[in-house]
């Protein structure tokens, strides 16, 4: 593992090299505004199926993605109304909003995103609160996985040292780590599946239900 130390003078330097080596299939651990995450360029389905074994994550469970905007998550998602509404108000933030799998889907991201759906057809969008992890969409022009750089199973990573620990002895680990120092300790995204009509929370997080059916269905 390649340990990159996070300083804000060498931002633009940093993002460069970390999107290079997602663009080569490479995995980099990166803080976001809850737990460091993992990234992997989501329309690689090499660097997909690598993600997962680096987790150790059953191939039926799915992964969310960080998309670079909200125009980038309409070309792979089904939105209506109420999703527009709580993208709007919560993003950047701790939302993860689950919609359908979008129709007529870039035939390169086909492969991939039915794969970090786990053919649930739906994919989990977020846009965290973090420039690191929003600059690193950005500059790869496509999004990246968002899930918790941590082995299934354990607990979620504050600190390169934790990701470190956890990857020691294992075969598959990171290629990099943006190290940003410790990240305070915060609940994982409100997680919410907008359908139709239909608005479930999946996950409570930073994001009260009813900040969420308030904003949902607002005029």
């Amino acid at each position: 593992m390649v340990i990159i130390d996070y300083k804000k003078q060498y931002h633009k330097q940093i993002i460069a090299a970390a999107a290079k080596a997602l663009k080569q299939g490479k995995a980099v651990a990166y803080p976001t505004d809850t737990s460091y995450g993992l990234a992997v360029d989501a329309g690689n389905i090499k660097a997909v199926k690598k993600l997962y074994k680096i987790k150790g994550r059953n191939f039926n469970k799915p992964v969310h993605v960080v998309v670079p905007s909200i125009a980038y998550g309409k070309k792979i998602a089904r939105w209506n109304p109420a999703a527009s509404k709580l993208a709007k108000k919560f993003w950047p933030g701790a939302l993860t909003l689950v919609l359908p799998v979008g129709k007529g889907l870039d035939p390169s991201l086909q492969k991939p995103i039915r794969q970090l759906s786990a053919n649930t057809g739906t994919i989990g969008l977020r846009m965290p609160k973090n420039k690191i992890a929003m600059d690193l969409a950005k500059h790869l022009g496509r999004p990246i996985t968002a899930t918790s750089a941590n082995l299934s199973g354990q607990p979620d990573c504050y600190s390169a040292d934790d990701i470190i620990r956890q990857f020691r002895n294992q075969t598959h680990h990171p290629d990099i780590i943006i190290n940003a120092g410790k990240l305070s300790k915060r609940k994982p995204s409100t997680l919410v599946s907008v359908s139709g009509n239909a608005i479930k929370i999946l996950r409570q997080g930073p994001i009260s239900e009813k900040q969420i059916i308030k904003t949902a269905f607002s005029n």
